[in-house]
């Protein structure tokens, strides 16, 4: 498993792996198949949620669920805005300009960067906030995490994938997770990109606490029980409604709770 620390021994030149140490900073979503637990990467310090403003789209639904799952496992996140070389008109700007208020410090309260791997933009900025740490990426394929390593990294052979020129999303062309190392003692984990971040292993009475906006107002509800939804006297509904918190963000934890009962309900 990327990021696996453990003891080996070198024998007759061969490094014999003889014992995985325990795991922390788990990253982690329910397997595709069936209904087990599939690990990303362990121990890791920060997770860099990796999109695109178009090619691939910008989906705030992965975006969230990365996020989430994130904050469940208690491990900081930080989005990275990458392909910015292919913001040239007001519609790129303004949904730009959106992401940085929903996700950024006036919002969600999220470090985004946007970033170019074709022009070098943003990228010693991005490498100054993970110096010194184990990052993993996650993101859709085709949202530049392989480029990103190998940007940092010119002497690797990584093979970088483009679109799908039918659906205008993002080819596999990393199969499996891999540590890339960098200077300072700064490693990324690139993972294979995700069509979609499930979060269905997290209970629905969790899911408030994975909302760090929300935490100021938790507690401060009429009922010790409020779920946020449509209960009188919640305060974080209250707090969406002034602007306080963003209603897109609000409205995304909506829609995770809605999914969780009706997931619950399934499965009776």
């Amino acid at each position: 498993m990327p990021g696996d620390h453990a003891y080996a021994l070198n024998v007759d030149d061969q490094v014999l792996v003889e014992e995985i140490l325990p795991r922390s900073g788990i990253l982690q979503r329910p397997s595709p198949i069936g209904r087990s637990t599939q690990i990303i990467a362990a121990n890791v310090d920060r997770v860099l949620v990796m999109v695109s403003l178009k090619n691939p789209r910008f989906s705030d639904g992965f975006v969230n669920r990365a996020l989430v799952s994130a904050e469940w496992r208690k491990l900081p996140a930080t989005i990275v805005l990458n392909k910015m070389d292919l913001c040239t008109g007001d519609a790129d700007r303004g949904l730009k300009e959106r992401i940085l208020k929903v996700y950024g410090q006036d919002g969600a309260g999220y470090p985004v960067f946007p970033v170019s791997c074709e022009t070098g933009s943003g990228t010693d900025l991005l490498l100054q906030h993970i110096k010194g740490a184990t990052v993993v990426m996650t993101g859709p394929s085709g949202s530049g995490k392989t480029s990103l390593a190998r940007y940092y990294n010119p002497s690797l052979d990584l093979k970088i994938g483009g679109l799908n020129p039918k659906t205008s999303k993002g080819k596999h062309t990393t199969v499996s997770s891999r540590l890339v190392l960098l200077e300072e003692k700064t490693t990324l984990i690139d993972t294979p990109g995700l069509r979609m971040f499930s979060i269905e292993n997290i209970p629905g009475k969790e899911l408030q606490f994975c909302f760090p906006e929300f935490l100021p107002f938790i507690g401060k509800c009429r009922f010790r029980d409020c779920m946020h939804m449509s209960e009188p006297g919640c305060a974080v509904k209250s707090a969406s409604e002034k602007g306080t918190i963003h209603m897109d963000r609000y409205n995304a934890y909506r829609k995770f709770i809605e999914e969780s009962v009706s997931s619950n309900s399934g499965n009776r």
